[in-house]
């Protein structure tokens, strides 16, 4: 049996659009774990009346919103005590509708590749020939970002080695959280899929893509609902918090002249083009990080490495990206296509 968790926080109409596919799946062996989040409106009482009698859906109400991180993990917590003998576990967005073979083929790539993560060929729901998401890569200069977005779906059809993948699409091998254990919950809605991607792929795990798992995503929807300055400093709080809790020394002082150089030039653009809340944004984020943040994530380091082994420095550096191109391309499509966000104006 493979379960498949959906979580739905206020997102009824995706929700049932999600649930509608999912239950079409070719692969009969599977059980949703169907969460409500602490939804404000009807979203559990519709729930129940649609799935209350569907042997494959078990309806799981928490009473306030717990997050991503928290809302799934006490799922997967309870699947790994209670159900011994499954192999994997995949997680789901409800803002996403599946081809009716998409749980087949992850499980088939699963075992065809000896992978302990599978991402999903996420495709952008509003604009089908472009991709949201084939799993994510690392920059050298501590990023986690997803391969493929924006690009044309045909660039994808192949399997490739990742470092991880987006969770709102996924699988992972129950042997692997066993062993390197759950969702971190220092995050809470965003980057806890980057950080355990790493972590897999640090501890000599496997994570793939596979193009035949596909997946169409409406893309944020959860997250456009608290979109704030808070949210956007955290997703940075998490992307230096992943890199010092899990990138050996040796590997964090090679690539201190890029991680110093990136950082500093972030600081100069945003001066020189007056961008006062990014430049807020970073300023608070390294701040935290290295004065207020500074012992949690030293506490949680000293338990990764002390509690774990990890492959080789060398070996870590050849699956990270370098930088530089990446970011030059990344500005100029800013300058140039940038519309400001909320927090900006």
């Amino acid at each position: 049996m493979i379960p498949v968790i959906v979580l739905n926080w206020n997102g009824l109409d995706d929700t049932l659009e999600c649930m509608e596919v999912l239950l079409k799946q070719t692969y009969s062996n599977f059980h949703v774990f169907l969460i409500d989040n602490g939804s404000e409106k009807n979203d559990l009482k519709t729930l129940q009346e649609n799935f209350n009698n569907n042997d494959k859906v078990s309806i799981i109400a928490n009473a306030q919103n717990l997050g991503f991180t928290k809302g799934n993990n006490r799922v997967i917590e309870m699947i790994l005590k209670d159900y011994p003998d499954v192999e994997y576990i995949a997680l789901l967005n409800n803002d996403t509708k599946v081809e009716i073979e998409w749980l087949s083929n992850l499980v088939k790539s699963a075992k065809t590749n000896e992978a302990d993560i599978v991402s999903s060929k996420m495709i952008n729901y509003f604009n089908p020939k472009i991709m949201d998401n084939a799993g994510h890569k690392m920059l050298n200069t501590a990023e986690i970002i997803p391969f493929g977005n924006g690009e044309p779906i045909e660039n994808f059809n192949s399997v490739f080695e990742n470092i991880g993948s987006c969770a709102g699409a996924t699988l992972y091998s129950t042997k692997m959280l066993r062993h390197i254990g759950i969702f971190d919950e220092y995050f809470d809605t965003g980057y806890e899929d980057a950080e355990i991607g790493l972590r897999a792929t640090v501890l000599g795990y496997k994570c793939i893509f596979e193009p035949s798992a596909i997946v169409l995503h409406k893309i944020s929807q959860s997250t456009n609902k608290i979109r704030d300055y808070e949210y956007v400093l955290k997703i940075q709080l998490n992307i230096f918090y992943t890199y010092f809790k899990l990138m050996p020394l040796t590997v964090l002082l090679i690539n201190l002249p890029s991680f110093l150089f990136k950082y500093g030039s972030v600081f100069l653009i945003d001066i020189v083009f007056y961008r006062p809340s990014l430049l807020k944004i970073m300023s608070d984020a390294f701040y935290r990080t290295f004065f207020k943040e500074r012992k949690k994530i030293m506490a949680s380091r000293r338990g990764f490495f002390n509690k774990h082994e990890t492959i080789s420095s060398v070996q870590i550096l050849r699956k990270q990206t370098f930088f530089l191109l990446f970011d030059i391309r990344r500005f100029i499509k800013f300058m140039v296509l940038r519309k400001p966000t909320e927090f900006e104006r």
